[in-house]
């Protein structure tokens, strides 16, 4: 009877890691993978014999460039996810529009097309 390949989830960091390969009686102690057996971003093996780069206490990688890549998206969803915050706290504060069917104007940035040339009229 083969296993499920089946993902556990660890509590620190809410990240999935592969419990299971879905093979059973291969190699000895293949089937037992642990989650510093392979690269968290790229999936590549991480041999004994090499550097494990750690990243949140339980996040393996095969290279500094793999965590440093996953460092950069870690803040890039954290800024995001300020800026949703942000957003909603101010949509939040401001007052409701006098009437229901009428969008509040977004205060807009100027843009090159918007900049005439004062000798050219705009069309």
């Amino acid at each position: 009877m083969a296993t499920e390949a089946r993902y556990v989830k660890v509590a620190s960091s809410g990240r999935f890691f592969l419990a299971g390969n879905g093979k059973q009686g291969s190699a000895a102690g293949e089937g037992d993978r642990h989650f510093l057996d392979a690269c968290f971003l790229c999936k590549r093996d991480i041999s004994s014999d090499r550097h494990v780069f750690m990243y949140r206490g339980d996040a393996a990688f095969c290279s500094e460039d793999c965590r440093q890549d996953q460092q950069s998206m870690d803040a890039a969803l954290k800024a995001a996810r300020r800026r949703q915050r942000y957003l909603l706290r101010r949509s939040a504060s401001l007052p409701a529009p006098a009437s229901a069917g009428s969008v509040p104007a977004m205060p807009r940035r100027p843009t090159i097309a918007g900049l005439a040339h004062p000798s050219c009229p705009a069309s």
